[in-house]
């Protein structure tokens, strides 16, 4: 639906008055707004940000929705993209104009001595994240690399519990916390470090946890150590992914439908924060018949290729995941064995990362 000149001038004047929180300046002057359209009752507003993955985002979002309500418009919804190379080079331009700079990068913290740092991830909630993250720790140790893990899910950590471990994080001498020791996997998570049965905090306590806990630890030397990241595309993984030097993604989906459509949201934002997706594993693929061993898929269970990105390993539904996850046949999951080789060897030109 169309809006007509009076009325687009009107909504102008209201945006005018939302500054980007960061640097001060009206959405308006600086050219972020890239479209407005109204769609039967709601008005449709796309934002250009200067940032991909923006943390402020929500407050731009909401301070829109404040302007305009006092305008009467009640049904707002704000989406988000990113602007140029060559827009940058124009709100630098308004900038210097108004005497301000853009933010500086956020900066990322060193790799110290881990050789490989590899994120685990997807923007949909339950497709078994801290699982394959277990298992494909399991295997690396297995293989013999030094392994590790940091759960990044501060609301809903799940890896010690899959450890069967009540262990608690102690500090050691050079004051760095000391990670729990499993089938020579080291291992650190939020709820190793608080008996709060649950934490109810907001994304700037969620971020500085995760960075805490990467930089903190006393992780030694590590040949890979795997991020068990939350899901969504907000505060959790973008301090992830912006703070801490994630070399490659390996993404997670099931056979249904609706993880394959929310899959395409994780390379929208690995794409915007430019982190390489080096395979996909589809979790929770088939299960396999107790009785005579044939393995049993659903309806057109099979995940889409998304982007070309390879699918490297398909995993059963297995009830030993939630009761004894150490005691798995590991036979029965080999194609873990080539995911990691594949993630750490072909990935990097060829070359075996283990250290001698």
């Amino acid at each position: 639906m169309s809006i007509d000149s009076k009325e687009l001038e009107n909504i102008y004047s209201r945006l005018d008055t939302v500054k980007d929180p960061e640097i001060g300046v009206s959405i308006v002057k600086l050219k972020m707004i890239d479209s407005i359209e109204k769609d039967s009752d709601f008005l449709n507003i796309k934002i250009k940000l200067t940032v991909p993955g923006c943390p402020l985002s929500a407050t731009i979002e909401k301070d829109i929705k404040a302007a305009l309500g006092g305008a009467g418009y009640e049904n707002v919804n704000v989406a988000f993209g990113y602007m140029t190379r060559k827009e940058l080079e124009d709100v630098k331009s308004t900038l210097s104009e108004n005497r301000r700079d853009l933010p500086p990068p956020i900066a990322k913290y060193t790799k110290k001595n881990i050789k490989n740092i590899i994120a685990v991830y997807s923007a949909k909630g339950g497709v078994g994240k801290s699982s394959v993250v277990v298992l494909l720790a399991l295997t690396a140790s297995r293989l013999g690399y030094k392994t590790g893990i940091l759960d990044c899910d501060v609301s809903g950590p799940s890896v010690r519990t899959l450890f069967n471990s009540d262990w608690h994080a102690s500090i050691n001498n050079e004051n760095k916390l000391n990670p729990l020791v499993d089938s020579n996997i080291k291992i650190i998570s939020i709820d190793m470090l608080t008996n709060a049965e649950a934490l109810v905090w907001r994304g700037p306590l969620v971020s500085s946890a995760i960075k805490q806990m990467y930089s903190d630890t006393d992780w030694g030397e590590l040949d890979v150590l795997f991020l068990d990241l939350p899901p969504g595309t907000s505060d959790g993984p973008i301090t992830v992914f912006q703070t801490i030097p994630v070399d490659r993604i390996l993404l997670v989906t099931t056979p249904q439908n609706l993880s394959q459509v929310i899959g395409k949201k994780t390379l929208i934002m690995a794409e915007a924060l430019k982190v390489p997706i080096v395979g996909i594993i589809e979790n929770m693929s088939y299960l396999v018949c107790d009785h005579c061993g044939e393995k049993i898929y659903l309806p057109d269970s099979k995940t889409r290729i998304l982007n070309g990105i390879p699918i490297l390993g398909r995993l059963p539904f297995n009830k030993a995941v939630s009761t004894d996850i150490k005691s798995l046949d590991f036979d029965s999951l080999h194609s873990l064995e080539s995911v990691i080789k594949y993630s750490l060897i072909e990935s990097d030109g060829g070359v075996d990362l283990r250290r001698p």
